[in-house]
């Protein structure tokens, strides 16, 4: 297949080029300017430079977009966040000559809102604050490529751990040193899943016409944050006591803080009915796995 694929270098991206290349996809990568992390069988095309492709297109992979806990959520960095997802998705399907088969799309599980003990399916209503707000304009513009022919997925992904960024490679600094433990209570429920399973589900869903629509992407045993922490801090051989107060996390990150203090239980229905094998449900092993595989 000939895959378009927008954040190419971020996170998701680095793994699953290189992956997609190994089964003998051709990928051409939407960046800002020419990146030399790519490599340089993978053609690169910036906004303006895509109205010279002219070859069609089989699958755009969509998985760009600013980090949303990067900074706090000034007016102007909510802005931001939007138009990064939004802006550039709309772009890429106006500036295409020939509308591609099937788009695959990242969301998020921001989507359900700020919430501590709700548990929500693709089917459950949802709550209009900043992270729904968010996540809804993000899918709206991917479900355009829906209204001129293409099947579209959508991936709301929960928190994704993996061994070379996100999440943890922020968090392990401190769990390295022995200061990880519980925020607040610890009774907010995190909604996880392996990077190994979101790289599978993108690419099962490449010729899978099954999949079409939204699905959430975590694992179907997601737990309450004081057991991540004891579970992390248990992989990297560190204790777990400490706990961060709510209203240290407030008083820093203000808005934001809600992505830390807040958490759903998130259950990924339709991946389930549709028969979905996670490699990765438990905790404990994932996290076990990730460290197994860190680079030196």
């Amino acid at each position: 297949m000939n895959i378009l694929i927008s954040g190419a270098t971020g996170f998701i991206g680095t793994s699953l080029v290189p992956l997609l290349q190994s089964k003998g996809h051709r990928i051409t990568a939407v960046v800002r300017q020419v990146d030399n992390r790519l490599d340089q069988t993978v053609a690169q095309y910036t906004l303006d430079s895509l109205t010279k492709l002219d070859e069609d297109i089989d699958v755009f992979i969509n998985l760009a977009g600013e980090g949303i806990a990067d900074k706090p959520w000034s007016e102007k960095r909510k802005e931001a966040l939007i138009a990064s997802r939004t802006t550039l998705t709309q772009k890429i399907k106006h500036i295409l000559k020939r509308p591609p088969k099937s788009m695959i799309s990242m969301s998020a599980i921001g989507y359900y809102g700020s919430h501590t003990n709700a548990v929500f399916d693709e089917y459950s209503d949802s709550e209009n604050d900043f992270s729904h707000e968010l996540c809804a304009a993000w899918e709206s513009a991917a479900t355009e490529f829906a209204d001129i022919g293409c099947r579209t997925v959508i991936f709301r992904l929960g928190i994704v751990l993996g061994a070379n960024g996100g999440a943890l490679n922020k968090m392990r600094p401190s769990y390295k040193l022995g200061l990880g433990g519980k925020i607040g209570s610890g009774e907010q429920w995190l909604s996880w899943v392996h990077l190994a399973d979101v790289l599978k589900a993108i690419t099962e869903s490449l010729s899978d016409e099954r999949y079409e629509g939204v699905y959430n992407l975590t694992s179907p045993h997601c737990v309450k944050q004081k057991v991540f922490a004891q579970h992390y801090a248990r992989s990297l051989k560190r204790p777990a006591f400490f706990t961060i107060p709510v209203f240290v996390l407030r008083a820093i990150f203000g808005e934001m803080a809600s992505l830390l203090t807040n958490g759903a239980k998130i259950i990924p229905k339709r991946l389930i009915h549709q028969g979905f094998h996670f490699e990765h449900s438990d905790l404990k092993e994932a996290l076990i796995d990730i460290e197994n595989n860190r680079p030196s």
